[in-house]
């Protein structure tokens, strides 16, 4: 008995014990791809990032899509190339880009480097154009003039600028337009200040080497969406049917004497009074003659 109670005591703590709640999910990691690569002569490094960030303030919920591509191969117009192409999705958002820094750094080398980043925002914030850091010190070491055509020429704080590209690269010498970064309209708020890109800083040093990158950062304002309060619905009454009232069959009124349209009722009654009334008389006559006879007798 006692160990019954003892496997009963231990089944029942068993039971009653939590259940570790799962891990939480991963944070999404800040992608980094194509950087230190490349840096034999004659060599191509082509690689895009695409990060979807979907943000709604109000509920405060994240989650992010991340597609990147990656290609190596010899440098050319265009280059050949070998690419391989990889969508990841996350939980929360993907606030950094890294890519193609310290890439392409012998002669006769290509970097050709792309970053988007898309935020789309649910609820109210203010947006204002992007801080830059690009193209500082870069396009050195000779050539035909321009040796470097940017697009913002900004030398925004570089601890604090949203978009840094090409700084110190395409120094090795060569032709014309040999740096060439833009960034296309972008925008940054304060509800995402971490949102950051570094690409294509030290790269492409190699003489001849051609270094062509750029960076776009766009924040979409998505409406928050509105739950339509049910709509009323008036009480309708549905009439109770009710039963008809069960009639009674009329009898048939005794047929009217066709001639003079008088009732043959009362006439049918009386009739047979008279005929009952003939019928007690005979009797009566009868019954006399009986007793008549036998006092004759």
């Amino acid at each position: 008995m006692a160990m019954v109670l003892g496997l009963l005591l231990a089944a029942f703590v068993l039971s009653a014990s939590p259940v570790a709640p799962a891990s939480a999910a991963p944070a999404s990691p800040d992608v980094n791809q194509c950087n230190g690569t490349d840096n034999v002569g004659g060599q191509a490094v082509v690689c895009d990032i695409t990060i979807t960030n979907n943000y709604d303030l109000e509920a405060n919920t994240a989650s992010s899509i991340v597609t990147t591509t990656e290609c190596h191969g010899s440098a050319g117009v265009p280059p050949d190339l070998t690419c391989v192409t990889l969508t990841e999705t996350y939980p929360q958002l993907t606030l950094t880009a890294t890519q193609c820094n310290g890439s392409g750094n012998d002669g006769g080398s290509n970097v050709i480097c792309n970053v988007s980043i898309i935020n789309n925002i649910t609820g109210s914030f203010t947006a204002t154009a992007a801080t830059v850091n690009q193209c500082v010190e870069s396009g050195t070491g000779g050539g035909t003039q321009p040796t470097v055509e940017c697009d913002p020429l900004q030398n925004t704080n570089l601890a604090t600028a949203a978009i840094v590209q090409c700084n110190g690269s395409g120094n090795g010498g060569g032709g014309a337009d040999r740096v060439n970064c833009t960034i296309g309209s972008s925008t940054q708020t304060s509800v995402l200040p971490d949102i950051k890109v570094n690409q294509c800083v030290g790269s492409g040093t190699g003489g001849g080497a051609t270094v062509d990158c750029s960076t776009r950062l766009t924040n979409n304002v998505v409406p928050a969406v509105v739950v339509a309060p049910p709509t009323a619905v008036e009480a309708t009454s549905i009439p109770t049917e009710t039963a008809s009232p069960m009639v009674a069959p009329l009898v048939a009124a005794a047929p009217e004497l066709a001639a003079t349209g008088t009732d043959s009722a009362p006439l049918l009654i009386s009739t047979a009074a008279g005929i009952l009334l003939v019928a007690v008389g005979a009797l009566l006559a009868m019954r006399r003659r009986l007793t008549a006879s036998t006092r004759t007798e």
